[in-house]
């Protein structure tokens, strides 16, 4: 995250105009690298006199042309340390990231890519070269920072975008639920849904994480204008995503931020051109369980955690607090954003992710007297071993942290992702951990998750920048539809009513 620095070369002299020279040094990664005119400073000049011999005699000038140098100034940063390094901790020996963030203001608590280097190891001794290129060449690629850099499916965390939209265009009615028979049945295939109690409104579904509530729901979304017409209702639906954040860069202080990906109606006519047949809602379902071709970054599922803590709002993430010399930190980061969706959609999602915790998917990692509230995630790979996704803010009622991590090859959202992202929660909220969850900790500790991610990436890669799927049929396959929980799990528990949702009574549970 600090980033590291470098001795300039010829194209950072020919591009400083005239700030820099042979033998400086410039940030070349991290915060280094993105506040690097912050940090430089200015250059002293002194004029000096020489003899003939080349001996120092005396000031030009009496030293009236000479300049000081000027430090440069000091950043801040919304770090938590204890929480960043505990963090760490936690992701040693795994792949993958967790993003942290104050709601109300943007500012960055935990960012953690892991695997990591150790920064020491590029201090200017005659070894850096060296090590630098081992780095370079690890197969787990200490240098790409998963925070921002890696493109995931979110799996079913998606689930909470859906949601909100269909709410807001008026195609899910909170308050209906669907009957679920273990699957989503289209044109003889079947799609896999856990065994989970009754879905009856929104609440449940995001409670259970019900794959044929949330196919139906996308697809009702895409076909809002005629099935004949999927191009308008996606590109709706993909509005909504941008003014989350979703599929741009959120401007993060902080360098090779990637986009994401959330596809609009050209990226499909691409793959499916309208004289082949072209596409319709069945063939992009899976859009609506956050697979398919739609790809976010981890800080992107934080702030989308963030904005559903604030209830509509967010603030561009960042790194910097403030400076010790009063400048300023980068206007964007303190301008609020706010999406065109009704308050009253996100108290909704709200209580689901409150009930995901509480009887869902999520309930083995609730934590004692603070009120969670999560959704899991189970991102499918066709590479390997399914990816573990959670995002969660708490407490429930004026939000002190939102959270998104992302656990390569590591199963069920439930398994990895959630126990971390809870323990994180609680050391920030709480600075400590409950004795009895004492060892769900040590378990996260001591999970070495490299072999398996070795075994999944013979030849570790990274995405490219844009990807699309090879055009082989028009429907997703049913084996590629992960799930959220193991068989059996949710094979009971009560149903929230929406009606004390709205009257701010937090979700009660009717008997």
């Amino acid at each position: 995250m600090l980033g590291y620095i470098n001795e300039v070369d010829q194209r950072d002299i020919d591009q400083g105009n005239g700030v820099y020279s042979s033998g400086d040094y410039i940030g070349a990664a991290g915060i280094e690298y993105e506040y690097e005119s912050y940090l430089r400073g200015k250059k002293g000049v002194s004029f000096q006199l020489k003899d003939n011999l080349g001996r120092i005699v005396g000031r030009l000038e009496n030293g009236d042309r000479d300049s000081a140098a000027v430090s440069g100034s000091d950043l801040i940063t919304g770090i938590d340390i204890d929480l960043q390094e505990y963090g760490e901790l936690l992701m040693q020996n795994k792949t993958g990231s967790i993003v942290a963030i104050e709601p109300k203001t943007g500012e960055i608590l935990a960012m953690v890519s892991a695997p990591t280097y150790d920064p020491n190891l590029l201090m200017m001794t005659q070894t850096r070269g060296e090590i630098f290129s081992k780095l370079l060449t690890d197969p787990l690629k200490p240098f790409f920072d998963r925070t921002v850099m890696a493109k995931y499916p979110p799996g079913s965390i998606f689930k909470t975008v859906v949601s909100l939209v269909g709410m807001q265009e008026g195609t899910l009615n909170p308050n209906h639920g669907i009957a679920c028979h273990g699957g989503y049945f289209y044109a003889g295939r079947t799609y896999g849904c856990h065994h989970h109690a009754p879905v009856n409104n929104a609440v449940d579904a995001l409670g259970y994480s019900c794959n044929t509530y949330y196919f139906t729901e996308f697809r009702n979304i895409v076909d809002k204008f005629g099935f004949s017409n999927p191009q308008k209702g996606l590109d709706v639906f993909g509005k909504y995503c941008h003014e989350m954040g979703l599929g741009e860069q959120l401007q993060i202080d902080y360098p090779n931020e990637s986009r994401g990906n959330i596809p609009d109606s050209k990226y499909y006519d691409g793959i499916y051109p309208r004289n082949r047949g072209g596409w319709r809602s069945p063939t992009i379902m899976s859009v609506g369980i956050g697979q398919g071709e739609v790809q976010l970054t981890t800080l992107q599922m934080a702030n989308l955690a963030a904005l559903i803590a604030n209830g509509g709002y967010w603030y561009p993430p960042h790194l910097a607090k403030k400076f010790k010399d009063n400048r300023t930190i980068p206007e964007r980061f303190l301008k609020k954003r706010e999406v065109s969706i009704d308050p009253a959609y996100f108290k909704i999602v709200q209580e689901g992710m409150a009930q995901c915790v509480i009887k869902g998917t999520a309930r083995a990692c609730a934590i004692p007297d603070i009120q969670v509230c999560g959704k899991t995630g189970t991102s499918q790979n066709p590479h390997g071993d399914d990816h573990s996704v959670f995002f969660a803010f708490a407490p429930k009622e004026n939000p002190k942290i939102a959270i998104a991590v992302y656990v390569e090859n590591a199963g069920w959202g439930s398994s990895y992702a959630a126990p971390i992202a809870s323990l994180m929660i609680e050391k920030y909220l709480n600075r400590s951990i409950r004795p009895e969850r004492l060892p769900m900790e040590e378990r996260m500790f001591k999970a070495n998750l490299i072999d398996k991610y070795l075994a999944n990436h013979p030849v570790a890669r990274i995405q490219p920048e844009r990807t699309a799927p090879v055009r082989k049929d028009t429907l997703p396959k049913p084996e590629e539809i992960p799930s959220d929980a193991p068989e059996g799990l949710l094979n009971g528990g009560p149903t929230t009513s929406l009606d004390n949702i709205s009257k701010g009574k937090g979700g009660k549970i009717q008997d």
